[in-house]
């Protein structure tokens, strides 16, 4: 049995449901049986009205059975929505349930009642011993007893289950714990630039119990290091900006590095007037070279004395040398903080 998991989606106006059309498509073009939805579909119990119409429409017309979980965002007992799903979707109820979805193979879940998680939900859980037996939560693994629905690796390793499917965590991950392989599938669209890097939803054989991956989104947030050690002007600065390739698909932030002889901001307000980009400046001037060689002190004395031996020395180990002594001043300043 093919199936498609996803988790997290936070949907939240009638745009968003965009991403729900984008998996459904995956699911339909890939030959998925089934959806599963690991919690947080919505990012808050009531929706705008044109919001929940466009989530219902896309639910009601999935073509393939949907199971869901209610997340922390979406808890079962207040969101308007699950009082009245459309046919074909099920929602798991508040403490663990199972369903057959296929040959052998049960679905079990829960969906969390209120913002607060409580307890682990798999305390006490053991899974029937024939089978394939997957799980579809929405917690924290091993996340301590303050976080939400804290599941611990103990239970899920003496779960008897092959497969756990949690959402709640925004960084997709996969391990084993025990005989049980851990999904955490992640958002499958980053929002902002605490959500950086490709995510995906996950395709998963049954027979093989092989996940892969696919990314349905049509944004990645990125963040591109630019050096600026060297940068005596604003021309150079803005140079080695506009050099930056940004696909279209991205949203990218320049993240400015090194130690400049001259200040970048010009330069940034510059690049972001033309591209409408964001640029954080974490530049560090006080370890420019060009700066501390004429500082009338120990160190600006020392530096004078490097770079005389730099400029002497063969010009294929220059970059070498620059590099070295560019460490070693990080390294003095760090020692000194």
């Amino acid at each position: 049995m093919k199936l498609l998991a996803t988790a997290d989606l936070h949907i939240r106006k009638q745009e968003d449901a965009a991403l729900l059309a984008r998996i459904l498509q995956a699911a339909k073009e890939n030959d998925a049986e089934a959806l599963l939805i690991g919690g947080d579909l919505l990012d808050r119990p009531f929706l705008e009205p044109t919001a929940e119409d466009a989530v219902r429409r896309l639910l009601s017309g999935a073509g393939l059975p949907i199971f869901l979980v209610a997340g922390n965002h979406d808890p079962a007992a207040v969101t308007a929505l699950y009082q009245n799903l459309p046919e074909g979707v099920y929602l798991f109820p508040e403490t663990v349930a199972g369903v057959t979805i296929g040959e052998n193979i049960r679905l079990w879940g829960y969906s969390a009642a209120r913002e607060q998680g409580g307890g682990n939900p798999l305390q006490g859980f053991s899974a029937p011993s024939d089978g394939i037996n997957i799980l579809l939560g929405h917690g924290q693994v091993d996340g301590g007893s303050e976080s939400f629905c804290p599941i611990s690796s103990e239970s899920l390793a003496n779960s008897g289950l092959d497969l756990a499917i949690i959402g709640h965590i925004h960084k997709g991950e996969q391990r084993r714990i025990g005989g049980c392989r851990l999904l955490i599938p992640g958002i499958p669209e980053g929002k902002g630039f605490d959500e950086l890097g490709e995510k995906f939803v996950y395709f998963i054989d049954t027979a093989s119990m092989q996940i892969e991956p696919m990314a349905v989104a049509e944004k990645i947030w990125r963040e591109y290091p630019v050096d600026l050690s060297g940068c005596a002007e604003d021309a150079a600065i803005l140079e080695r900006l506009m050099a930056v390739e940004i696909p279209a698909n991205t949203v990218g932030r320049l993240i400015l590095q090194g130690a400049p002889s001259a200040d970048p901001a010009a330069a940034a307000a510059i690049y972001t007037e033309r591209t409408g980009r964001e640029v954080k400046d974490r530049t560090d001037p006080s370890l420019s070279v060009d700066v501390l060689k004429k500082q009338n002190t120990l160190q600006g004395a020392f530096v004078r004395r490097a770079m005389a031996e730099i400029q002497a020395a063969d010009a294929a180990d220059r970059p070498r040398l620059e590099e070295a002594l560019r460490l070693g001043l990080q390294a003095l300043k760090e020692a000194r903080l």
